[in-house]
């Protein structure tokens, strides 16, 4: 009787919801409602039917799963067992704005992750006071209000700069630690991608590009070989950065200076600065501004 009545809200798709509920079952999710066309399951906190016997041939994935895996990888005919876990189920993460400063269990999952998570939240609060006291970086007006951060880690950049008017997607190298779960359990949204390959958006899209460390993003993490070159991310991110916008590029002094050529070469205004001198680092900071110009017009 059950399965009967939601059949006949969906006329002439007895089959398609016939196989749609038949997965969802397999997949241990309940039905909440259904209302016309509209079906709304509810994703369990644990694995209370599996391992069940079901058409589809789904099981539980095996113990060397890697569930954040997410970036040239085959799909796979199994349930993650940490997406099951009660531990980040929706219910169990805290409220905002808690979320956004306290270590999910996400992050505890990690090595060391939450003394990692908590470094990273107060090293961004320090940067991103001295980007607004000491740099002139605009952040916290309306001359920025979307950023990109293109190594985000937990997302320490975003956090710091939640209470400005301005959203951040967060980027999480795909051939760095495989962290955009946590970002999304701070509240906080983001992507994975490699950054050797275009990024999938329109062009001149963002006020405010942030790249920390950008050699890590071109280089191989286990060899330390380079994957692509410097000039192709940076004319990347020219690309999708608007005119007058703001890139800012942290790294080592001779990385800095190669970046400095290539920004020069594309007709941005660049400016070297020291990094934070509470943080004994040597690396430097490079903000450059894109340009508007036109090419120049040709006699005859």
């Amino acid at each position: 009787m059950f399965n009967t009545f939601y059949c006949l809200q969906w006329k002439k798709q007895e089959k398609e919801w016939g196989e749609l509920q038949a997965m969802a079952e397999s997949l241990c999710y309940k039905l909440i409602t259904v209302d016309g066309n509209t079906a709304i399951w509810k994703k369990p906190n644990q694995a209370s039917c599996l391992p069940n016997q079901n058409e589809f041939g789904l099981d539980l994935c095996s113990t060397d799963d890697d569930p954040d895996e997410a970036w040239y990888f085959k799909l796979k005919k199994c349930i993650s067992k940490v997406s099951l876990s009660k531990e980040i189920a929706v219910g169990s993460i805290d409220k905002w704005p808690n979320r956004l400063s306290k270590p999910s269990a996400r992050a505890s999952f990690m090595d060391n992750g939450v003394n990692l998570f908590e470094a990273d939240t107060q090293k961004w609060v320090k940067r991103v006071s001295y980007y607004k006291r000491s740099l002139g970086v605009k952040l916290g007006t309306a001359l920025i209000r979307n950023v990109m951060d293109m190594n985000a880690f937990f997302g320490g950049l975003a956090a710091a700069v939640a209470s400005d008017p301005v959203w951040v997607m967060n980027v999480v190298p795909a051939k760095k630690p495989l962290t955009l779960g946590v970002i999304y359990d701070r509240g906080l949204i983001g992507v994975y991608h490699d950054w050797c390959e275009p990024f999938s958006t329109y062009p001149r899209t963002y006020d405010l590009i942030h790249a920390d460390g950008i050699n890590s993003l071109i280089s191989d993490p286990k060899s330390g070989k380079t994957r692509c070159d410097l000039f192709d991310v940076i004319l990347e991110m020219d690309r999708i950065l608007r005119p007058e916008g703001t890139a800012v590029i942290r790294d080592s002094p001779d990385v800095i200076n190669k970046a400095v050529q290539v920004a020069q070469s594309i007709r941005w205004t660049t400016q070297v600065h020291d990094s934070e001198p509470e943080s004994g680092s040597a690396e430097k900071i490079l903000i450059a501004t894109k340009t508007f110009w036109k090419l120049p017009l040709t006699s005859g």
